[in-house]
């Protein structure tokens, strides 16, 4: 099944083109983005309006609790769901993101790992809270030493990954990756969003001065005060960490805003860079994407 994928770097225009290409196309929207699937991340993440969520259907946003984890191997099975039951609607699925293992995960399909249980990460992270992260990475020595040499001691997540997998099989991670892979059930029809990176960056900055007048300070003090943690993976995302930083008396809040244009200008390079390596990607500017109604057709 051909799935029209939007992709580019943040602040392109991604979410505007699929508004309006579902609009065109009886279509639904399958949102490819690793920072809008958490609850309560709402200014800071550029989620849709809740205006275009009343005109457009839109799948896998805010789904997970901040202090969840979520992988990429979850978001090819869901949106793998969604695609499904949008089609059995006779509607026409559109994947829409910036995240590109996320989009990578859903064409070309990771090892079909299994799923560990809430009680097991649970007491991997009050072992990584006690211990620490070097203790893990021994324990992962011992138990899968192939995978632990894969990576490297810093990488927390595929740390407590490998330890994830051996305490809910008894398998070692290396094991399981060496069975054959999962085989696409989709393939991607590509359009790539992008300016000339001056005007992509003057829309960045644009955008986190209207996300700071919208109460961005205010989203993330609300989060803080419901009792997310701020070394919590998802208050980590750019703009949330920095504003974190403001609250906690580390920097004033014009430097915070300065920082998290930057590390979003920076975070836009390395989005280009990696979709630039996929192969047959159309790209147009946004002005051009808006008015080709060839989309239309390829999308149908």
């Amino acid at each position: 099944m051909k799935i029209l994928t939007i992709v580019g770097p943040t602040a392109a225009g991604k979410t505007e083109l699929a508004i309006k290409t579902a609009k065109r196309t009886s279509g639904e929207i399958i949102s490819a983005d690793s920072r809008q699937i958490y609850k309560y991340l709402d200014i800071g993440t550029a989620k849709p309006s809740v205006q275009q969520r009343k005109t457009i259907r839109f799948h896998l946003i805010d789904i997970v609790e901040p202090d969840e984890d979520y992988s990429c191997g979850q978001f090819a099975r869901d949106a793998a769901t969604k695609i499904k039951e949008i089609t059995q609607r006779q509607h026409t699925p559109i994947v829409c993101g910036g995240t590109g293992l996320y989009i990578r995960a859903l064409f070309h399909p990771l090892h079909d790992l299994p799923r560990s249980s809430k009680d097991t990460k649970h007491l991997l992270r009050e072992m990584l809270d006690k211990h620490g992260l070097e203790y893990m990475y021994a324990k992962l020595m011992r138990v899968d030493a192939a995978w632990a040499e894969r990576i490297t001691p810093q990488d927390k997540q595929r740390i407590l990954r490998g330890l994830e997998v051996y305490e809910t099989t008894g398998k070692p991670l290396t094991e399981w990756t060496r069975r054959q892979r999962k085989k696409a059930e989709f393939y991607p029809y590509y359009i790539g969003l992008n300016l000339p990176r001056a005007q992509l960056y003057a829309k960045i900055e644009q955008r986190f001065d209207t996300m700071i007048d919208q109460g961005l300070v205010d989203e993330v003090k609300n989060l803080l005060a419901r009792g997310f943690r701020p070394e919590l993976g998802a208050l980590r995302t750019i703009g949330y960490k920095e504003i974190i930083k403001h609250l906690q008396g580390e920097m004033p809040l014009d430097q915070a805003i300065a920082r998290a244009k930057q590390r979003t200008r920076n975070y836009a390079k390395r989005q280009m860079t990696w979709f630039s390596k996929i192969p047959g990607i159309k790209w147009l500017s946004p002005k051009d994407a808006l008015a080709d109604d060839s989309l239309i057709r390829q999308a149908r």
